[in-house]
């Protein structure tokens, strides 16, 4: 397994015990770059703070479940998160594991288990951006289309011109001026609405 590469790591964990036994195994890892705490509302503002790339987190914090934390921070910032849990939170983790949590580790943390936990939670996390550009992409492709389509109409409505004419016009304004399709529809729609507003 190769080397993780360096990362900026938040550990949030309610008992000081297990944050000590975390840390510890954490910079026998080499992971120097921690930021610690003990509450729900201090690891929000660390995350918000430090913009991690890592969040290792128990779920009893005080103030605010880690959880929730987790929750809270993914409305602002996307980063991946492992979960530190005991047996009995743990159909609770796998449920939030369903859209925010990446994986977790039972308690009492087996040092040899973080390192691969790590890879998987940074694989996954890897994974479902890949997925959102993706969905991203197919939505921006799919508004692209529907703004040309209604730059052709609006032409040929316009011009008095076929489909596949006004379809020339936007491609060759789009290659002259080094552009988009898309944004040459858009230029083309400006253009036309300001002559006929109710387009």
């Amino acid at each position: 397994m190769s080397e993780i590469p360096a990362l900026k790591v938040i550990l949030a964990h309610g008992i000081e015990d297990a944050r000590i036994v975390l840390r510890e195994a954490l910079h026998k890892l080499r992971y120097e770059d921690l930021c610690v705490c003990a509450s729900g509302p201090e690891l929000i503002a660390m995350a918000k703070e430090h913009s991690p790339d890592l969040i290792i987190t128990g779920v009893d914090l005080p103030g605010l479940d880690g959880i929730a934390a987790l929750i809270e921070i993914s409305k602002t910032h996307k980063i991946p998160a492992i979960v530190v849990t005991q047996q009995r939170s743990l159909e609770l983790v796998q449920r939030a594991l369903e859209d925010h949590v990446m994986a977790y580790l039972l308690e009492p943390v087996n040092v040899d288990e973080i390192t691969p936990t790590i890879y998987l939670v940074l694989r996954r996390f890897e994974q479902f951006q890949e997925l959102q550009q993706e969905n991203e992409s197919l939505k921006q492709a799919l508004a692209d289309r529907k703004l040309i389509e209604r730059a052709k109409g609006a032409l040929m409505k316009h011009a008095a011109i076929e489909e596949e004419d006004a379809y020339k016009r936007l491609r060759r304004m789009a290659t002259d001026n080094r552009i988009r399709m898309a944004e040459a529809a858009e230029r083309v729609l400006a253009v036309i609405e300001m002559i006929e507003p109710t387009l």
